[in-house]
């Protein structure tokens, strides 16, 4: 059965194939489906012709295979030769048999030949599949052991010589950025040497190039003067400014504070200079020299005192001024004259001409007319007035707040005392009374809830029947409807609070405890009160803070606020009034249980944009061990957003409250509850629904901090004076008078309208949200503790439950449950009474108390906006006070006088300079008595060392008491540098005297540059760039004119002597270019030759890679989770992508070198140099992860894999490497952002797979049907063969016949090495020769090219010279080779030396035999597939073989046969050379871009 098996290529043959008959010790074989050679197309070609393994040779017997089995096989090969007709005709039937599948059989086919047949492949699939893994693993790594050493060999010699090319190839790309600039600067010499040639023309331009050169100076000369002018003006600008911006930043109040407290400390500048020498002196007879010293002492003193005086004075000016001037906005700056002037020098000293001088005249008159357009104007006046009337009436109310108060004659702390005191009250009621007191107080607070429950309800529904209109709202007091309804609130939650001291028991467990119905209300108040923070947080924190940063032009709010538009305008296509009310829509359908469709997209819409927005104003720190950083406008518009949130915590937390609670049925019909659950406009038992509405309020709240931040800006245009009516004036014609409605409709002047979208969206909450749900806890609240004080209310309810409609009043249960426990003798009426009379004092108080509060909560914040009112008055006045200087009217509010302020201060600057001047000259009369005291105490430590401490302490003292006075003038020069900065300032930016000074001077200066435009303009020939480079190069002289014959001769000579300079230099320069050009030709060399090597021995494994990477891809297909990275398909990818980098950057370089060099070589040179930067770190990771992917055993020592991944790659198994890293990332990544290129993720089909198969699928392809072959000659159809299936046949015939014909067989690895060791033996004696031969064929020296041409035309101008016969010179030839092979053995070794070989020559002797043998084999394989060829395709091979005879012959009748072979010899020796030195691959990629450029210029002709 072997030998059948091996005439149809049966195989499959495992051991669940080959069966035993245990009865007759039969073999059996089964499953005959991978036959006719199918099993070498598996991914794991089976290449035995049939099985022999240890186990079946073993049961031969001692004879083994050499007794009866021998025998046996001869014997049936015997037989089936006699028998090949029989065999070959069934054969043929195949042939013509369309349904025979004649493919490799796919996966089936790949699983059968190594497990079995198909009747278990569904069953074992997966098992199978891991098997197989396993089998190819092992093999994969018995593979990556025998080639490991080289491997790495290869690895180390590739990573040495890639950073040698790349430094050579840096090398020489800036040299030749050197050799360029040498070009340039040669070409330039020869334009100048052109232009001096025509010179003794009459009408050359030389002849006048002394005046046009004298005009040029001079002009040049005015333009450097005025820009130099120009330039320091621009410095003491920039000066001026950045002072301003110093005086500015210390202008904060804390820092002058700090200053005013240092100044204002009791002065101590220690004991007098003198002290340590008082002894000496007096002794000395130079008490005279103590009095004065004392006497200008005291002076210093006093005068640093009296500076001190005036330094506070200046300080307290200085907050003056810095209370308003800290308000400016940042237009104030912008349009400061400093920074004016400065941007048009700036534009002026890059564009100076007329156009420009005039342009700067005009922009002047715009800016700093004397009186500015009467549109503008009245803008101003008019918004002045504004906020003067908006001040009064903030003045107004808190008047009235203040007397309000008066009134009441009570402050808080007095009303908190008395709550406190009627508190006490009732705690020693309730212990004194005990339960009686508990049940007759609660009772009295039942009855009063009852009460304030009714005046909640119609509050309730007063304000919901105000719809839309309830954001004005207000009360008979003025109090807006929010204030009401959180007093209401209040007071409730206090009575309540006050209830559960009475600690009422519930009579039954089923019903709600009335502890936790009063949670409810507490939850309730905590609503309102955050309701009531956003209002007042808003106006105290976040209108003045976002008004500061709109005015100060903070550009973190700016971006944030952009951000947000971006955010709404990306995520949503309509307006966010649109989206609220297309999301209401869907709950009012949803209420009538209509649900569209249409609606679910917005709803969609709204989540995705509050999930972006929580992200957008999320700190933007990575890092999560960091305290996150914020900006200022993300810190304002969190802080916004949090006030928001906390309302909408607050109000979750109701609801969920009152959804978990376990209301009765029977309660929903008490008036209360009902009638509060009748004015509820939205429910909350959906969850669904409760997510829209917490969508639309979002929306609404996005709404909110938009139009806010829109009339903040608009309020910061307003105060800076910003007007869009200030381009609507004109020059001539009637004055436009300003429209005030249109004013009022386009600008913004208060707080109030600052927060009408707080107060919108507060309404539409309560309106929306929170009607109803306090008056249903208050509900619940009351029937709880009712239930609590023995009444039933259920039965209550039951018992007057007439219909649908019918309900019970909270009134009468409260009066029953009064009369129930008087009546059962709980309470007496005096008990009651007292209660009354407490409960009653304890309401009025708490009233009081909050009455109290919020009228000093309200005087409180009318002080801050009249305070900030007042400051944006001043701000405003102050900014525009040459307009509004003449107003007619009287001011309400008079802001501090700006003028006072600073005349002030120069009075005082000029105070402090006096003092200062008097400062130093006592300072430096009382230095020159010190000198005086210390030279004479010197003189007398000469004499008397005894002394030497008392100098030492005098001069100690001389240096503390100067340092402290030092550092009171340093706080004097900070505050005068102050002063002095706030008064330049000011001073420039109004139209003061020393303003119109700058003026006139900086007009003078531009009137000097339009002079100069004026002069240029009267020159009609200038000088060229030309004519300028030969005058700089060859100078002015006295003595020789320029353009005289002198100065021309002169000229030419300078040219020559830069011109042989310049082409000594280019010589260098080239000469070293070829030198690195040799040198990198010779890396390149390197790396073609260690990439030889690479690619031998990963030939070894390749196949075994791509079989590993499509198990993958097979796995991925059937749903397994194979991760992409540390994958075989990952590593295919990366090694495509540097295969593809490594062959882009020699072909580049081989392409360009030797070459002449032009731009687009360098720009070639440039683009390859970042791929192979990043060629060293791929290198290192395509060697390791190759050798990774075996099994640890095979990477043992840890140096040899230095792969990151390797610890993760080499997994035991290749099963196990398949399902480790679930967690990876499945997508390829690039490998170096220089080096992108696309990786193809599908491994093609293997090479021996027969044409019928699809990669990936186990099915066999069906061919469309075709129309029918007819005879030529007789018209009958003709049956179409196939071509595979006749393959098969002249195989199976081949081998009856005793030929095994397999054209695809690849010699093996140990028969390539057997082979190159017979062939090294057999040339033993040739080794030398072999070697010097080697070296000639390859060129290592320059000489041996036209040494073997010389050689060769030698011997051949010999053979045309002696004209041999045919017979005589193969005879001769023959000759000389049995000579050779006799003779070089015996002598080389004298002539070479036996004991010179080295192991390098050996290695090489080695790899030339190699590569002998490789060489045959490839001869051998075209010759046998060449048969091949002839077999399967006899008329195609005829044909073929024809017509190259032809052509053959052809050439041999036109070109002589003698010369023919001349060329043929010398173009078979020079080709190693050639290829070696990479000459025909540049040549070839030449002629394949010429042709690629004839292709594409022949394409465009068609075109």
């Amino acid at each position: 059965m072997s030998m059948v098996g091996y005439i149809i290529g049966l195989g499959d043959r495992h051991l669940d194939n080959v069966l035993i008959d245990m009865t007759t010790g039969e073999v059996v074989h089964i499953d005959y489906n991978v036959c006719f050679e199918k099993g070498k197309s598996l991914r794991v070609p089976e290449k035995v012709p049939f099985r022999m393994t240890q186990n079946i040779e073993t049961a031969f017997g001692v004879t083994g295979v050499e007794g009866v089995f021998r025998l046996s096989c001869e014997q049936v090969l015997h037989i089936m030769r006699r028998g090949r007709e029989t065999l070959l005709t069934l054969l043929e039937a195949f042939v013509y048999d369309p349904l025979v599948d004649w493919t490799a059989g796919g996966e089936a086919g790949f699983a059968g030949a190594v497990y079995g047949g198909g009747g278990q492949q569904a069953e074992s699939k997966q098992s199978k599949r891991e098997m197989e893994r396993d089998i190819t693993r092992s093999l994969f790594s018995s593979r990556v052991a025998e080639i490991k050493v080289n491997w790495f060999k290869n690895r180390d010699e590739i990573l040495a010589v890639l950073p040698k090319l790349d430094g050579s190839l840096e090398e020489y790309l800036n040299v030749q950025a050197e050799v360029t600039h040498v070009e340039k600067l040669h070409g330039k010499l020869l334009k100048e040497s052109d232009y001096l040639e025509g010179a003794e023309g009459v009408d050359h331009p030389s002849h006048t190039l002394q005046h046009r050169y004298s005009e040029h100076t001079q002009l040049q000369t005015q333009q450097r003067t005025i820009q130099e002018a120009i330039q320091v003006k621009l410095n003491e600008f920039e000066q001026w400014i950045s002072h301003y911006q110093a005086a500015f930043t210390n202008l904060d109040a804390t820092q002058l504070a700090s200053l005013l407290q240092e100044i204002s400390t009791q002065m101590d500048l220690g004991p007098p200079s003198y002290v340590p020498a008082t002894a000496f002196l007096q002794n000395a007879g130079q008490a005279h020299l103590i009095n004065q010293c004392e006497q200008l002492e005291g002076d210093v003193g006093a005068l640093i005192q009296q500076r001190r005086s005036v330094l506070r004075g200046c300080l307290e000016q200085l907050h003056n001024y810095a209370t308003v001037a800290l308000q400016y906005p940042k237009t104030v700056f912008q349009k400061h004259r400093v920074e004016q002037w400065k941007t048009w020098m700036e534009e002026l000293i890059v564009n100076m001409t007329i156009e420009h001088c005039q342009d700067v005249y005009r922009k002047y008159e715009i800016q700093y007319a004397p009186q500015p357009p009467p549109a503008v104007c009245q803008f101003i006046t008019t918004t002045e007035m504004t906020l003067q009337r908006y001040a009064a009436d903030i003045n107004s109310r808190l008047i009235r707040q203040v007397e309000r108060l008066k009134q009441e004659a009570v402050t808080v702390p007095v009303c908190e005392e008395q709550l406190k005191e009627i508190e006490h009250c009732i705690k020693v009621f309730l212990h004194e009374n005990g339960e009686e007191g508990s049940l007759s107080l609660a009772s009295v607070i039942i009855s009063a809830l009852c009460t304030l429950t009714r005046r909640n309800l119609m509050m309730e529904g007063a304000a919901s029947s105000a719809g839309e209109q309830l954001v004005d709202l207000t009360s008979r007091d003025g109090a807006w409807f929010l204030e009401e309804l959180c007093s209401m609130s209040g007071n409730v939650t206090c009575l309540v609070q006050l209830l559960k001291q009475c600690h009422l028991v519930p009579q039954d467990l089923d019903i709600p405890n009335p502890s936790e119905a009063s949670e409810a209300i507490h939850l309730a108040n905590g609503v309102y009160i955050s309701l009531q923070e956003l209002n007042s947080n808003f106006r105290q924190i976040i209108f003045p803070e976002a008004l500061r940063c709109l005015m100060k032009g903070e550009y973190t709010l700016e971006s944030m606020l952009n951000e947000l538009d971006n955010l709404i305008e990306q995520i949503t296509d309509v307006p966010l009034q649109s989206l609220v009310e297309s999301l209401q829509a869907y709950l009012r359908n949803a209420a009538m249980g209509l649900e569209e469709d249409m609606y679910t997209h917005y709803i969609d819409v709204a989540r995705l944009l509050h999930a972006q927005y929580c992200e957008l104003i999320q700190p933007r720190n990575g890092s999560v061990d960091e305290t996150p950083k914020m900006t200022a406008g993300q810190m304002l518009l969190v802080a916004f957003d949090g006030m928001f949130a906390q309302v909408e915590t607050a109000f979750g937390l109701l609801v969920e409250k009152l959804n978990k609670m376990e209301i009765p049925m029977a309660w929903r019909k008490v008036d209360i509850i009902r009638e509060a659950r009748s004015t509820q406009v939205n429910f909350f038992d959906d969850d669904n629904n409760r997510q829209v509405l917490e969508e639309i309020f979002f929306l609404k709240r996005l709404q909110t901090i938009k139009e806010f931040f829109r009339l903040c800006g608009t309020f910061s245009k307003t105060l800076s004076g910003i007007s869009s009516i200030e381009d609507q004036n004109t020059v001539n014609g009637p004055v436009q008078m300003v429209n005030v409605k249109t004013l009022y409709r386009n600008c913004c002047f208060n707080e109030d309208q600052m927060a009408k979208p707080i107060k919108a969206f507060t309404a539409d909450f309560v309106r929306q949200l929170l009607i109803g749900l306090p008056n249903q806890a208050l509900g619940l609240t009351l029937c709880s503790f009712i239930s609590a004080l023995s009444v039933d209310i259920i039965a209550q309810v039951e018992a007057k439950d007439f219909g649908a409609e019918s309900k019970v009043s909270v009134d009468d249960l409260c009066k029953k449950a009064v009369e129930l426990n008087i009546q059962i003798g709980k309470y007496s009426q005096l008990v009651m009474n007292r209660a009354t009379v407490l409960a009653s004092s304890y309401d009025t108080a708490w009233k009081k108390h909050d009455l109290v509060r919020r009228l000093e909560t309200s005087i409180s914040s009318c002080k801050t906006s009249l305070q900030r009112v007042q400051l944006h008055i001043a701000m405003f006045q102050w900014q525009h006070e040459d307009l509004l200087v003449s107003r007619p009217q009287a001011m309400t509010v008079t802001p501090p006088p700006r003028s006072a302020i600073l005349a002030s201060m120069k009075k005082k600057l000029h105070t402090l300079g006096q003092i200062e001047a008097s400062i130093a000259a006592v300072q430096e009369k009382l230095a020159a008595l010190e000198a005086s005291i210390e030279q004479r105490l010197k003189w007398a430590g000469g004499a008397n060392p005894a002394l030497a401490p008392v100098l030492q302490d005098f001069d100690a003292t001389i240096a503390e008491r100067r340092n402290l006075v030092l550092k009171e003038t340093q706080r004097a020069d900070q505050v005068t540098f102050l002063c002095s900065n706030i008064i330049h300032f000011e001073s420039l930016r109004t139209r003061t005297a020393e303003a119109l000074n700058l003026d006139a001077a900086l007009f003078e200066l531009v009137k000097r540059c339009q002079q100069m435009c004026s002069f240029a303009s009267q020159f009609n020939s200038t000088m060229s760039e030309l004519e300028l480079c030969l005058i700089h190069r060859v100078g002015t002289n006295a003595e020789h004119p320029i353009g005289s014959s002198e100065w021309l001769i002169s000229a030419h000579k300078q040219l020559s002597q830069d011109t042989s300079t310049q082409r000594t230099v280019q010589a260098e320069k080239e000469q070293q270019i070829e030198t690195l050009c040799e040198t990198i030709q010779n890396l390149v060399d390197n790396i073609k030759s260690v990439l030889t090597g690479h690619n031998r021995q990963l030939g070894d494994v390749k196949h075994l890679l791509k079989a590993m990477a499509k198990d993958e891809e097979a796995a991925l297909a059937d749903g397994e989770d194979v991760p992409y990275e540390n994958s075989v398909r990952q590593f295919l990818g990366e090694y495509k992508l540097w295969q593809d980098n490594i062959q882009t950057v020699l072909f580049t370089l081989v392409q360009v070198m030797g070459q002449v060099h032009s731009q687009e070589h360098i720009e070639m040179l440039q683009e390859i140099t970042p791929t192979l930067k990043e060629l060293r770190n791929q290198s290192q990771s395509v060697y390791n992860n190759l050798v990774s992917f075996a099994s640890p055993l095979i990477t043992d020592t840890p140096n040899e894999c230095l792969s990151p991944t390797s610890a993760a790659t080499c997994q035991p198994t290749f099963a196990a490497a398949v399902r480790s890293n679930t967690g990876q990332k499945t997508q390829p990544e690039v490998m170096s952002q220089n080096t992108r290129k696309v990786i193809q993720k599908n491994l093609a089909p293997s090479a021996n797979t027969p044409p019928g198969t699809i990669a990936g699928t186990g099915k066999s392809v069906v061919s469309s049907p075709k129309k029918a072959i007819r005879d030529p000659k007789t018209g009958k159809a003709v049956q179409e063969r196939n071509s595979y299936a006749v393959s098969v046949w002249k195989r199976v015939k081949a081998k009856l016949e005793g030929r095994d014909l397999d054209p695809n067989r690849r010699m093996s690895v140990a028969e390539q090495a057997a082979e190159t060791a017979g062939l090294e033996e057999q040339l033993q004696g040739w080794g030398e020769v072999i070697l010097v031969t080697d070296k000639i064929l390859r060129w290592e020296k320059a000489w041996f090219p036209p040494a073997i041409i010389a050689v060769v035309s030698f011997i051949f101008l010999m053979i045309y010279y002696l004209d041999p016969s045919v017979l005589s010179g193969v005879s001769c030839f023959v000759m000389l080779l049995c000579l050779a092979d006799y003779l070089v053995p015996a002598f080389a070794p004298r002539i070479f030396g036996s004991s010179k070989w080295t192991t390098e020559q050996q290695q090489r002797f080695h790899e030339i035999c190699s590569n002998l043998v490789k060489t045959c084999c490839g001869i051998v394989g075209w010759w046998k597939r060449l048969f091949t060829f002839k077999e399967e395709k006899p008329k195609m091979y005829f044909m073929t073989m024809l017509c190259f005879l032809a052509m053959i012959a052809w050439i041999g009748q036109q070109v002589h046969n003698l010369f023919l072979t001349y060329l043929i010899v010398s173009c078979f020796l020079l080709f190693p050379g050639l290829n070696k030195h990479g000459i025909i691959s540049k040549y070839a990629g030449m002629a394949k871009r010429e042709v690629n450029k004839l292709l594409k210029h022949k394409e465009k002709k068609n075109e």
